[in-house]
């Protein structure tokens, strides 16, 4: 018979406070930050490549090292949904710590499986559970160490935990799979373009090849981190979804606010009031490239403000560049167009696979649960 049991009594549950400054006299380590917690359901070496670096102390180092088995969670945020959302630890690593704004979890591994916790977590229960426990204003919510203690879960027996966790972890291969594939081909996107275009002379202006896409009107809050039908750019590292696409073709999303990001995407999309989208005819895909080549440039010179800085369209229009002749691009084309259409594929391909790893979650546990009783 199942029963359910709190977090705490399972598990050892630390919140970190570890934040992103190198200091003298601590240790080199990298950080597991919000974002990469947010963004991936799973963290493995090969996640953890572009990790940023920081400095910890020893005791630090103790306490919040990742450990193949953990599970860490999202701790504040500035809206609801955004709070724990977990990830499971997928391997061992050395000197790789949990970050600020984020909470570690060290099951106890004779009767709570790390995979089944992280599954258990992201499944609705879980989910509704945080969203309803979190404390705060309209500015910033966050999950105090009682609420994530006090979290009741179904304590199966730890081979059913185990085939659950099993089953999921098909579908989550895949998904890093293409994400591996999808890099691989970004890499060789960006080499073809510099082949192609690196060295050529300036001769025209971006602002002659650009097309402006209509501002959007939908702000960021509107959307969420849900499985809705169309990808929805931001003007941050997430890419959320929502319900209808305002857009189609081949397309760049530019970040307006912060820092400078460029994302491109092939199909129906939506983006948010704080995005600039453009295209650019059959120019859309060395438009991307383009932008992506210069991406730190753009940052330094083009985000301009006090505070928060803003991108300066204007500035940025006026940038010189080679227009490539109709031969040029028409070769270019052939190759580049098949490539990154093929990474928009991967992603489609990655989000239906989490629709049906969220589909079989709570079905699983449902029915395990229901077997033991």
């Amino acid at each position: 018979m199942s029963e359910h049991v709190k977090l705490s009594e399972v598990c050892e549950i630390l919140n970190s406070n570890i934040d992103k400054k190198i200091k003298e006299n601590e240790q080199k380590v990298k950080l597991c930050n919000f974002t990469d917690v947010y963004n991936n359901w799973a963290i493995t070496k090969y996640t953890s490549k572009k990790f940023m670096k920081a400095t910890a102390t020893q005791n630090e180092i103790n306490k919040f090292s990742l450990k193949k088995g953990y599970v860490a969670i999202t701790k504040d945020s500035e809206t609801k949904d955004d709070i724990g959302i977990s990830t499971y630890i997928a391997d061992n690593f050395d000197n790789v710590l949990l970050g600020y704004h984020c909470t570690l979890l060290k099951p106890n591994q004779k009767v709570l499986n790390g995979k089944f916790l992280n599954a258990y977590l992201n499944s609705f229960y879980g989910r509704k559970y945080f969203s309803n426990c979190a404390s705060g204003s309209g500015q910033r919510y966050t999950l105090t160490i009682d609420t994530i203690k006090d979290l009741n879960i179904p304590l199966i027996n730890i081979e059913t935990q185990q085939k659950i966790a099993r089953t999921l972890s098909i579908l989550d291969q895949k998904i890093e799979n293409n994400h591996k594939i999808n890099e691989l081909l970004h890499n060789l996107a960006h080499k073809v373009y510099e082949y192609y275009f690196k060295y050529k002379p300036k001769n025209a202006k971006l602002e002659q090849i650009i097309i402006e896409n209509p501002k959007s009107s939908i702000m960021v809050k509107n959307a969420q981190k849900t499985q809705d039908k169309y990808p929805f750019f931001t003007s941050g590292d997430n890419t959320l979804s929502y319900p209808k696409a305002i857009i189609d073709g081949r397309n760049c999303f530019l970040n307006t606010g912060g820092n400078a990001g460029i994302k491109f995407y092939v199909g129906k999309a939506s983006y948010s009031t704080d995005t600039w989208c453009i295209c650019a005819n059959e120019f859309s895909d060395y438009l991307y490239l383009l932008l992506s080549s210069i991406k730190t440039h753009i940052n330094q010179s083009f985000f301009q403000g006090t505070s928060l800085k803003h991108l300066q369209k204007n500035l940025l229009k006026k940038y010189p560049i080679y227009m490539p002749s109709a031969h040029e691009i028409k070769k270019f084309n052939q190759i580049m167009m098949p490539l990154l259409t093929l990474i928009s594929i991967n992603t489609r391909t990655s989000k239906k696979l989490e629709q049906i790893r969220d589909f079989l979650l709570p079905l699983l546990l449902t029915l395990k649960t229901a077997s033991q009783t």
